[in-house]
């Protein structure tokens, strides 16, 4: 079941199994809208990819919104029929929610970075923009997410499962533009899970823009400590003005 909730809220982000879509809207205007995911290796959402990211996205003039995903021990199919609800429903009410439907995004961190970019692949009515940071991309060892993987799929997972679900394999002519920041030396999400995706990108010749920045802890959400990795998000809005012109 989908929940949808509108404006300010005290969404607390402990384990549920149900989504809940937060909407939070710039002003009455039509503008394209960006949904965050934030990460939390499928165990927690972490707060500091939630809410700040949504003040970010209204700063350069998103309208914008949260998806409060399940964690814990998931339901794969189920979270994917949850995951084409969300887009529906966004799809069915543009006009009520002055949304540009033709210019509705996702932007992932970590885990949420693997589901956003189910959203792009698993579902009928995907979005038109994929943004991604430093993200989860393969349950295949030896770059896999553990932890993901172990939540998402249980433990030892068949191998079919696991490939079902690792975005390299997944991606197709219909995945849409996507922004992907990661740093070389993250010790969470090793940096082939990017290039693994980026080949897959490339292979399909899907418009991709990506970045490896040197140096950087894995969960640096905007990176406001780390002024030379704070710069993905200049490169992310200029990115997403192209992609939405």
């Amino acid at each position: 079941m989908l929940k949808i909730i509108h404006g300010n809220h005290n969404r607390s982000l402990e384990a549920n199994q149900h989504m809940i879509l937060s909407l939070s809207f710039l002003d009455d205007k039509k503008r394209p809208f960006i949904l965050v995911f934030p990460g939390g290796g499928y165990h927690h959402l972490a707060e500091k990819e939630a809410k700040p990211i949504v003040n970010w996205l209204h700063s350069i003039g998103y309208h914008a919104g949260i998806l409060y995903y399940p964690v814990g021990i998931i339901n794969p199919i189920s979270i994917i029929n949850q995951l084409e609800e969300v887009f529906m429903q966004l799809h069915s009410n543009a006009d009520n929610w002055h949304l540009l439907e033709n210019k509705i995004g996702v932007l992932g961190f970590s885990a949420g970075g693997h589901l956003a970019s189910l959203a792009c692949t698993k579902i009928s009515n995907r979005a038109n923009a994929l943004v991604l940071c430093y993200p989860v991309v393969t349950f295949t060892e030896p770059y896999g997410h553990s932890g993901s993987r172990k939540h998402f799929l249980g433990k030892n997972p068949p191998n079919h499962l696991v490939k079902a679900y690792s975005i390299e394999h997944l991606v197709d002519k219909n995945m849409p533009p996507t922004f992907i920041w990661h740093t070389a030396d993250d010790q969470s999400v090793p940096i082939q899970n990017t290039i693994m995706l980026a080949e897959s990108l490339a292979k399909f010749s899907i418009p991709f823009e990506y970045h490896i920045f040197p140096s950087g802890k894995h969960g640096l959400a905007l990176a406001e400590d780390s002024p030379y990795v704070h710069r993905w998000l200049s490169l992310a809005e200029t990115w997403l003005k192209t992609v939405f012109v």
